[in-house]
């Protein structure tokens, strides 16, 4: 029984350090340390926005016009370069009809995947930075500045923007929830050893820092980590915000969490020397922290259950707190079910937690199955985009 015990409260200890303790920690620090000062001067620059997209004839003109629109004080020259991942809709034509000379477009051969697509598109870029962005994001008015600012410091490679969620429903609130937490972290980690990686919706690396990339990997987090392993570091920019619109059925919602843990998990496993504090100092807490303990929560949480359940009996506090843990993962599996329950105000939020660790927990039993994705079609609300594409979010 010493032995349940001890393992239950290691998991739950370890567990509240992740959710609550090294958030904690990380403002403490950042609270004890000077703000790094941003650069009074900035120097224009040939800024490459590269736009992977399939099948986003809904969204490509807005999206082309919001960027070509960002404001610019500094005179950066701007390119836009789309590349069609064997889209079968409008999406070729409509950014070809912008008709500006801005504006390139380049088709892959067949399906590539979007890491094919990026691969392809690298080769086209020539500027000074290569600003990554989704093709259903839009930009604040003022992101270009904003990510252009940091990269007058010579040691800042990468910059990461801040995601914002578009929609009211209730996944789309629990989403844009998780986001304020994360962007909160980013924001002291900036200032620390440096933002932990970029959010594929938007971030910007020198373009001399970025290679090609490898199918089977999170784009987002190989590109960005790479940077770290360079030499250089990652900031935030919270004034650089993309808005993008999260789908309110939660098996898709479900099912891109998965994917995006096989991937994220494969591209940690692949950069896990940089967990190292002897090479990486501050950087390498902070991923172990962020990233490696934080994928493991729902495998934590789930010895934590196994643990108090065979411990029900041995005395009131086990058999009650054993019931209580029971309740809660059956009301979360009621709120999946019978959606009509996520009305009430902290249904919701518990569901999203809930769904998002039991993702995770697939993803890693995927990955350590030997699963790998390199194609996946985006999933879009009806409500949201009228050009449905199927509900199989990710091909693997």
């Amino acid at each position: 029984m010493t032995f349940l015990v001890v393992l239950f409260w290691a998991a739950v200890g370890l567990t509240a350090y992740t959710i609550f303790g090294y958030p904690l920690l990380l403002l403490l620090l950042w609270q004890l340390k000077r703000p790094r000062r941003q650069a009074e001067t900035v120097l224009p620059k040939q800024v490459d926005f590269l736009i992977p997209a399939h099948n986003e004839a809904a969204h490509i003109a807005g999206k082309i016009a919001n960027t070509l629109g960002q404001a610019n004080p500094h005179g950066h020259q701007i390119r836009v370069i789309v590349v069609s991942d064997g889209s079968t809709d409008e999406t070729v034509a409509i950014a070809r009809g912008t008709g500006d000379a801005r504006v390139t477009v380049i088709e892959t051969p067949g399906r590539a995947g979007k890491l094919g697509a990026l691969n392809l598109g690298l080769g086209h870029c020539t500027g000074d930075v290569i600003v990554f962005s989704d093709a259903n994001g839009l930009l604040s008015e003022n992101a270009l500045s904003a990510l252009m600012r940091p990269f007058e410091d010579p040691q800042i490679g990468g910059v990461c923007g801040k995601i914002e969620v578009a929609r009211t429903g209730g996944i789309a609130r629990a989403d844009g929830l998780f986001w304020r937490y994360d962007q909160a972290m980013k924001r002291a980690e900036s200032d620390l050893g440096g933002v932990v990686s970029a959010q594929g919706s938007l971030y910007a690396i020198r373009r001399s820092l970025t290679s090609a990339l490898l199918p089977g990997f999170a784009d987002d987090f190989l590109m960005s980590t790479r940077v770290v392993e360079q030499g250089y570091r990652l900031a935030f920019a919270p004034e650089a915000i993309a808005v993008e619109e999260v789908t309110e059925h939660a098996g898709n919602e479900m099912d891109r969490r998965v994917r995006s843990t096989v991937m994220g998990w494969a591209g940690l496993m692949k950069m896990r020397h940089l967990m190292n504090p002897f090479r990486t100092g501050a950087y390498g807490w902070q991923l172990f922290s962020h990233k490696f303990l934080r994928r493991l929560v729902p495998v934590l949480l789930l010895i934590a259950f196994a643990t108090n359940l065979l411990l029900i009996g041995a005395s009131p506090f086990w058999t009650v707190l054993g019931l209580a843990q029971t309740l809660v993962y059956a009301l979360a599996i009621a709120a999946w079910v019978r959606p009509e329950l996520r009305r009430v105000p902290i249904v919701t939020p518990l569901l999203f937690f809930m769904m998002s660790n039991f993702a995770m927990l697939l993803g890693l039993w995927r990955y350590y199955r030997g699963e790998r994705v390199s194609v996946w079609t985006p999933v879009r609300d009806a409500a949201a985009d009228s050009t449905r594409d199927s509900p199989r979010e990710a091909e693997r």
